[in-house]
């Protein structure tokens, strides 16, 4: 289950190219001072050659597009057969793009990437962590800029341990009975510490609501937030694809354990 990176330059050309027959659904994620943003295109044209792609750029809900100009750089996700794959690039223009049936749609051009990184979609599938795998986790409101805020205690944080994680986001479950005053999508600073005994991983993250926990414990959900672009983004996908796998496994065998262990009446 471990990121590998796509040298080959055939593979992203095949993969690029079913995802545009297969107009497949990408999620775009960039960054404007402390600000995420993030929203949903297809792909419409793949060019190897002139080493450029391009998605369109059109509002499917009521919430309006952010908007974006040439230079941004953007992370970019999408699916490709069982598997995840995610990449770094830049929007190179904006403009329309002519479909089979002559209509014109908003697009914009990106370059095409120097690597991709393919993850088995299981690891973006909540896995619970082991009863006997204790993992610190803390939170604070403001992203990882305001860190030393938080380490100067100017900034309030939270605390709890990891009920389940994935290689997309993980529910921690609070030390403390009472809910932070946050609001869903407020950006968030995490800190995780994951059971390969290296130092803690922080990443961006977005809020995404409380739920109660078995013994009264309150569980909070969080979305992870652009690993595709942070300069360290491949690392921590790599460390924590392998804590998924690593948990995957360990619940898995104790499954059986358990399906074994009946007694004979």
């Amino acid at each position: 289950m471990r990121p590998r990176r796509l040298l080959v330059p055939r593979d992203t050309n095949e993969i690029f190219e079913q995802a545009v027959r297969e107009r497949a659904l990408a999620i775009l994620t960039f960054q404007v001072g402390n600000e995420w943003q993030t929203f949903k295109s297809r792909f419409l044209e793949v060019d190897p050659r002139g080493r450029f792609f391009v998605l369109d750029y059109q509002q499917v809900t009521d919430t309006p597009l952010p908007p974006v100009a040439p230079g941004q750089y953007m992370g970019i996700s999408f699916r490709h057969k069982n598997r995840k794959i995610l990449f770094a690039t830049v929007i190179e223009a904006k403009g329309h793009y002519v479909l089979e049936d002559k209509t014109t749609v908003p697009a914009v051009r990106y370059r095409w990437p120097n690597s991709l990184t393919e993850l088995q979609r299981r690891a973006y599938h909540r896995t619970e962590v082991p009863e006997d795998a204790k993992l610190m986790a803390t939170l604070w409101l403001g992203g990882l800029t305001t860190r030393p805020a938080v380490q100067s205690s100017e900034v309030e944080s939270v605390s709890g341990e990891l009920a389940d994680i994935s290689c997309g986001g993980a529910m921690v479950r609070l030390h403390n009975t009472r809910p932070p005053a946050w609001s869903e999508d407020d950006l968030l600073g995490v800190e995780l510490q994951l059971p390969d005994h290296r130092t803690p991983v922080q990443v961006n993250a977005r809020f995404r609501g409380l739920r109660q926990e078995p013994n009264e414990k309150l569980g909070l959900a969080v979305q992870f937030l652009g690993l595709e672009v942070a300069a360290d983004g491949r690392a921590v996908l790599q460390r924590l694809a392998a804590t998924v796998q690593r948990f995957y496994r360990q619940n898995a065998g104790a499954g059986r354990r358990d399906s074994n262990s009946g007694t004979n009446l």
